[in-house]
């Protein structure tokens, strides 16, 4: 007996699909904030350092300068970026920008956002994702994923089988199965130094 109530799989488009499962850094926002929450950066300066040919971006408070990043964030000392000498007031200008933030969470001692720029077409796209900041490690693992999700894309087709056939808990399950064998099969550090050269990094000690 046929059952006309059972509910059909909703056909989506593969590509969406395994992007959803690719490795994401940790400060990736999955869902878009809605622009009316959005909060535009105000009260930061910048100074023109022409001895390091770019700019520095600093924050008054209570009559100090702070030293921040171009979204507004602190810097610590042993940041890449940290300057020890204060430019004089005088030779600071007002920083304008585009990009907005929004308040992700509220904590007794910090506040935790991030930070969103309106494309052309009106679409909001996170811009403080950590693009050089990520480790290469975290790179690496990136990369395996990536060649599992390809090895699975390959043996649904096989099967003549879609994507949106199966739940997502299913196709993870078949990716993490198909790296444990990449790396059985390859091995790690051999895996490692595929990986390294497909993203164009030389043989770094103790990784």
């Amino acid at each position: 007996m046929f059952n006309f109530f059972r509910k059909k799989k909703k056909k989506r488009n593969e590509i969406a699909i395994f992007q959803e499962l690719e490795l994401k850094p940790e400060d990736f926002r999955e869902e878009i904030p809605n622009k009316e929450d959005l909060e535009p950066i105000d009260d930061i300066y910048f100074y023109n350092d022409k001895l390091l040919k770019r700019n520095t971006y600093w924050r008054k408070i209570d009559s100090e300068l702070i030293q921040v990043d171009e979204y507004g964030e602190s810097l610590d000392e042993d940041d890449k970026d940290y300057q020890k000498e204060i430019p004089n007031t005088s030779k600071l200008k007002e920083y304008k920008t585009d990009v907005k933030f929004f308040v992700e969470e509220e904590k007794e001692d910090m506040i935790i956002c991030t930070w969103w720029k309106q494309n052309e077409q009106g679409q909001l796209t996170q811009v403080n994702l950590s693009d050089e900041g990520e480790s290469v490690k975290f790179k690496m693992k990136a990369w395996l994923r990536k060649e599992a999700i390809n090895a699975v894309k390959l043996e649904i087709s096989t099967m003549k089988k879609r994507a949106y056939e199966y739940e997502k808990e299913e196709l993870l399950k078949m990716i993490e199965k198909e790296e444990n064998k990449i790396i059985k099969k390859q091995g790690w550090k051999w895996v490692r130094r595929l990986a390294l050269a497909s993203l164009g990094i030389g043989f770094i000690p103790g990784l």
